[in-house]
Formats: C-alpha cells, structure tokens, sequence
C-alpha cells in the first residue's frame, strides 16, 4: 500500500493521511471526513469560515490551476466549477445554485496495488486471462476507483495499451495509460477515437446514464476488453441497472463479471452465463426459455436467474425459488406475479381477479366479458398463455368462493363499515358490490371502510358478496 503525497498545494493544510474529504461552506466551521476503524468519520473544526476567506480559497486554487500543469478545470459552468489538481478533486458551487459558497475537496488517502488485496492465483488468473468485461460495483467511498487503479496496473506491468474515460480525470494511472474526458469531447467523438485506436483495454470510471451504457455495449461488440465502474449497493443491482438499457439476450455478451468492492476489499464476484432452462421454480418443460444464470466464483453456484415473464423482466434469487418450490406454494415469486397482474391490467377490457397455482392461472372475470376475453375457438386466451408462458383457466365472478365468516355491517350514511373476526387482521379481501369488483384490505381493528359514495349506494340499495380469496 502506498500513501497518496502531497501536492505542494494550498489545500495541503486541510488534510492529514487520514482525511478523505473537507466539506466548507461560508459561515460555517470545515467539515473532514476521516478514515477510521468504523469505516469513516466526521470531524467538524473549531473555527467558522467567513465568505470572504472562502472566496479567498477559491482566488488561490483557480490560481493554481493556471500555474500548475497537474491541473484542469474539468465542468465549467456558470454556478458550478469541477477542477482536477493533482489528486485533488475540487467541486465549487455559488449561489443561487446553492444557498452560500461552498467547497469540495475529495482527496484518495491510499494507493493499492492488486497485491495489497491477498488475491489467490485462480483470482489473478480470471483477471489477467478470462474476465474480458468485467464492472467494478460498489457502493460511494466503497473504494472501487481504488480497486480499478490496481486493475489498470496490472494490465500496464504486461505492456497492454489501456485508455480511460473520467469526467473528472481523477484516477492515478501510470503515464503511459491516455485519459480522456467528456468534458471535451462527445460520446460519439470518444466512441470514434476508442474504435480507431483499438487500446487493449477501456476502463470507465464511472457509468452513469443510458448513453454511457450504449457506449459500453458498442465497445464490447467491437472485441476491446473493458473494465467499468458502477454504483451499486448489492452485487446483483448493477447487473439490473443494465437489464433498462441493453436488450436482455445480449447482456451475457457485453458483461461476464461483475466484482463488488465494499470497505476496500472484494466482497463477491458474479458471473454470467446464457443457457436455455425451465426456470427454477417452474415444472413444465412448456416454460422452458433462454435464462442467464448469475453464479458467485468463490462458492460456484448459481446465485440468481434472470428471465422473461411476459412483458417483465425477472430477477429471481434462487434461495427464494427453492424455498418456493420446497413449500408447494406457487411456483412463480411474488415478483412474478405482480408482473403477470400489470401485464393483464395492460390488455383486459375489464376487472379480474388472479390466482397462481403452479403452472397455472385462474383468472375470474366478469361473466359478460368472458367470451370476449377466451375467443373464437379460444385463438385469444392461447396468444395470451404464450406471452405470460402459464396455462390461463377463465372463470366468472360467479365461480369465486363466497367468505364464510360473520362479519357485521354498520351504514352510518356517511360511509359503510364492515367488522370481521379477530383473525381477520390486515388480509386481503375482495368484495363483489353489484358488478363491479372492489379490492380492500381489514385495517388493525378487523375493518373494512368504505366511503365512496357509488359503493354505499349500490351496497345499500342492492347487493355485495364477500369474496374468500385463500380459498380460490
């Protein structure tokens, strides 16, 4: 592990080897966020700082940046300013943007290289020979721009051409590696350059919006090995934040690894692999599908399993599948389920209620708009299993089982009160009130309160059902 020096810079006063960041804002005592055994730690210093001595830190550093040849002015704008001077990464906000003058000093305290992290050799050799597209996740301050540095110069001992892309330019790369911004230049100038130049390695720090994921998928098809940072707070959520930009079936082409950095140290690397399969949790061989399967490296096993269901896109843990599976419950997860439900509520002309049984689907709706719904020689509801890949059984209202239960009915005018029994706490209830069908739930005290005006009308005047939903 090697120190970050010092940058023979004014802000040299504000930090120690232990500090990550000071935080100023005029009228207000320097905030230092300080590394320490409980991860970090704020510090938050004696002395206010006046508006003019702020304004008068900011005078020296635009100095330095017009003296210095380690310095840059990255985002120039005209309430906010970005500056890369040496290892410092400085951001300056004026009001209005912000409600005062404020300062941002971020500085690396630590330098590691791969060594420092006691990798073993199946690990180095993932590295340096199988992993071609690998993210770097993690969570802010997790030390992944630390973790991509010891990467870059790994790759660098072994004399690979490697480029950068920073908006700002703060990684701490040998000479030889070429760091570009988008400061200065478009996505498509930069995808242009890459494409020509062909570098050995792109390494991307970091990954933000969806033209920097389209970047990342025009690259990769181009054959060049790419290492990208991305935020995320668990292993499998930086895979998702691609499953909304990249088609799915091409995401195992563009994206094989995945390591999660949290407190500087490799937590979990995730891998991805294409196959065609029944999901975990579903029997028929009817439902077979292409599936990417998300194993772990240190316990090679498949951790989750990403497939289409209907129009959504399902990520399903795979603990969550067995256990599914062992239960005799349905066989497709809750996630599942709300997907199958939105994508009805997309297509059906009408209310319904659903029920997941296996394989299967009951789906009850009004008696009036079955036949629509089924179709001639049932050509509709057979478009319709083939997109939610379940077996559709159309019922009617009238099939759904009645609530055996006492419950009690109090119309105070106003509003329309219905007591359950005790163990009627917060559950699900439907209620048939003339046509239309109504989903509630029992609040803590076992009651139902209706208050529309439609509904108390028809249940006065007419008729309601209770609808017994665990018996379906």
């Amino acid at each position: 592990m090697q120190l970050v020096p010092w940058c023979g810079s004014v802000l040299d006063k504000y930090f120690d080897q232990d500090t990550m960041s000071i935080h100023i804002k005029e009228n207000n005592p320097v905030l230092k966020k300080k590394w320490g055994p409980t991860w970090w730690t704020p510090v938050i210093e004696k002395d206010i700082v006046t508006k003019d001595e702020v304004n008068q830190l900011v005078d020296q550093i635009f100095k330095e940046v017009s003296d210095r040849e380690d310095a840059i002015l990255e985002i120039d704008r005209s309430m906010s300013k970005v500056i890369q001077l040496a290892a410092y990464r400085i951001v300056i906000v004026y009001p209005p943007l912000s409600d005062g003058l404020e300062i941002t000093v971020v500085k690396p305290i630590k330098k590691l290289s791969l060594e420092d992290y006691n990798l073993d050799e199946n690990i180095i050799d993932l590295f340096k020979n199988k992993a071609k597209w690998i993210l770097i996740s993690g969570a802010p301050g997790s030390g992944k721009t630390t973790f991509a540095q010891a990467m870059v110069e790994l790759y660098e001992k072994d004399k690979k051409i490697i480029k950068t892309i920073e908006s700002p330019r703060d990684l701490m790369v040998p000479e030889s590696v070429v760091q570009y911004s988008f400061t200065y230049g478009s996505h498509d100038e930069v995808r242009d350059i890459l494409l020509l130049s062909r570098p050995d390695y792109t390494v991307y720090d970091e990954v933000r919006n969806s033209s920097d994921f389209e970047l990342y998928k025009d690259m990769r098809l181009t054959g060049i090995w790419l290492i990208w940072v991305i935020h995320a707070t668990r292993p499998v959520d930086s895979i998702q934040r691609f499953l909304w930009t990249i088609e799915m079936g091409i995401i195992p082409q563009v994206l094989d690894t995945v390591i999660f950095i949290d407190k500087w140290a490799i937590k979990e690397i995730l891998q991805l692999n294409l196959t065609v399969k029944v999901p975990e949790g579903m029997e028929s061989d009817d439902l077979a599908r292409p599936v990417i399967q998300v194993s772990s490296f240190f316990s090679q096993q498949v951790e989750y399993e990403i497939y289409t269901f209907g129009e959504q896109i399902v990520v399903m843990p795979l603990w969550e599948a067995v256990e599914t599976k062992k239960s005799k419950s349905s066989k497709v997860s809750d996630y599942a389920k709300v997907a199958i439900d939105r994508h009805l509520e997309s297509i059906l002309p009408c209310s319904f209620i659903s029920k997941v049984n296996g394989n299967d689907i009951e789906l009850f709706v009004p008696k009036s708009e079955k036949w629509s719904i089924v179709g001639r020689w049932w050509e509709n509801i057979r478009g319709l299993e083939q997109e939610i890949w379940l077996n559709i059984h159309v019922k009617t209202y009238e099939d759904l089982p009645i609530l055996d239960a006492k419950v009690n009915v109090e119309n105070n005018n106003s509003s329309i009160v219905l007591y359950f029994p005790k163990w009627y706490e917060n559950k699900n209830v439907y209620i048939m009130v003339g046509k239309e069908l109504l989903h509630t739930q029992t609040n803590a005290n076992w009651q139902i309160i209706i208050k529309k005006k439609n509904y108390i009308k028809t249940m006065t005047s007419k008729w309601f059902t209770l609808i017994d939903y665990e018996r379906i």
